[in-house]
């Protein structure tokens, strides 16, 4: 049993590690997408503002995009299809040209932008599940999808009152896709066989457990995502999302939930595409889909101004990530970008904030005190969540009048 118990372990890491397909061209339940939606965006952008683009935020090293995007002088030349040596190309402006000068969210006014808030995960029964779920002792369950969605309620009166019209993502303690994991049986078992192989030698049992984690992470990582992304680009079609999250740090002994002394916050935005994630079809078109909507500058100035206001309202330290899978952007602590499927399928400026580590000392705390007391909890770490994010905002508003 020890060596199947290793094996299972190894594989979901691999599960909570990728939410791709392993041999498809595709990311897992993605689709091929459509070059030719690109054609609009010809001569728009200056060989340098493309390259500028590219090597600062969506992708910095060029062993990572260079299998895939070929510069030329009047071009970028973009593969289209994994193994394949179909290319579309992207032809630049010339430099000599002006520039179309950039305007926040199109030049509209705030009064006109309309603002999506995307409350992280799902919580209520379902917590468990997405393994966003802890207890401590005699203490109330921390559920990570009930935290964001009680910042989201705060929040949707009180944007109201900066003109801007606010739309809740999700509502309730319930999922946004009508699907559920054993509707992704067919797909979870292909992929459990395609792992294991034919002469594999785990139990049934371990099968077993191995096809509910699949089916389970189709569900809420993937297909929920999926869900919440046709929701936005096909009914809200927002200016902007904001996506709200909780963090939280690894466990000092996973034997042993001990709360950790960390406690900080930082905000990302969609970029640092790695090399493995530009091999899929899907993922390097929707990077360059959001490079030629110059999505970017705008999130980051909207982060910035996130970052600044969480420093504010908290206190908090700054988190720095230390890996490949994150890229420092501009000078404000706290902004960074990473490649994630939310960020990189909602097709808008998107900025994901991740404020306060729920298992550390200081937060945990005060989750539960307002678990306890509720939404009538004064200065509760909910409200500060909130006025946060009103003060961020605020900021982005009276910039938005001088353009980015």
């Amino acid at each position: 049993m020890v060596g199947g118990v290793h094996l299972i372990y190894l594989l979901l890491l691999i599960l909570s590690c990728s939410s791709m397909s392993l041999l498809a061209k595709v990311s897992t339940l993605g689709q091929t997408p459509d070059w030719s939606e690109l054609n609009r965006f010809q001569q728009v952008l200056s060989p340098e503002e493309f390259v500028h683009s590219l090597t600062t935020v969506y992708c910095p090293r060029e062993e990572w995009w260079s299998p895939w995007i070929k510069i030329e002088k009047d071009r970028a030349r973009i593969r289209k299809s994994n193994g394949g040596d179909a290319w579309y190309d992207l032809y630049f402006r010339d430099s000599n040209k002006t520039r179309p000068p950039q305007t926040v969210l199109g030049g509209k006014p705030p009064h006109e932008w309309v603002v999506a808030i995307d409350p992280g995960h799902i919580g209520g029964e379902w917590a468990k599940m997405e393994r966003r779920e802890f207890s401590i002792d005699q203490g109330r369950p921390v559920r990570e999808g009930e935290l964001s969605l009680a910042v989201a309620k705060d929040l949707l009166p009180r944007l109201q009152t900066l003109g801007v019209r606010p739309v809740l993502i999700r509502e309730e303690l319930q999922p946004v896709t009508p699907r559920r994991p054993v509707d992704f049986r067919d797909h979870a078992q292909a992929w459990v066989d395609q792992i294991l192989g034919p002469d594999s030698n785990a139990t049934s049992e371990e099968k077993s457990a191995l096809l509910q984690d699949r089916q389970e992470l189709l569900f809420y990582r993937v297909d929920e995502i999926q869900e919440r992304a046709r929701l936005v680009n096909q009914s809200i079609q927002p200016d902007l999302v904001i996506c709200l999250h909780f963090n939280a740090a690894p466990w000092p002994d996973p034997e042993k939930q001990q709360l950790v002394e960390r406690d900080d916050h930082h905000m990302l935005v969609n970029g640092c595409y790695m090399g493995g994630e530009l091999a899929y079809d899907d993922q390097r078109f929707e990077m360059i889909w959001r490079l030629v909507n110059r999505w970017s500058k705008p999130e980051q100035r909207l982060a910035e101004c996130l970052s600044h206001a969480f420093s504010k309202a908290t206190a908090l330290p700054t988190f720095s990530y230390k890996g490949p899978n994150a890229l420092k952007i501009g000078d404000v602590p706290g902004v960074w970008a990473r490649n994630l499927l939310a960020n990189r399928r909602y097709f808008c400026p998107v900025v994901f904030l991740e404020p306060y580590v729920a298992n550390s000392q200081s937060s945990y705390p005060r989750i539960q005190k307002w678990l306890e007391k509720g939404a009538g909890e004064d200065a509760s770490i909910i409200t500060e969540y909130a006025d946060a994010v009103m003060l961020g905002l605020e900021s982005f508003i009276r910039e938005s009048k001088e353009g980015i």
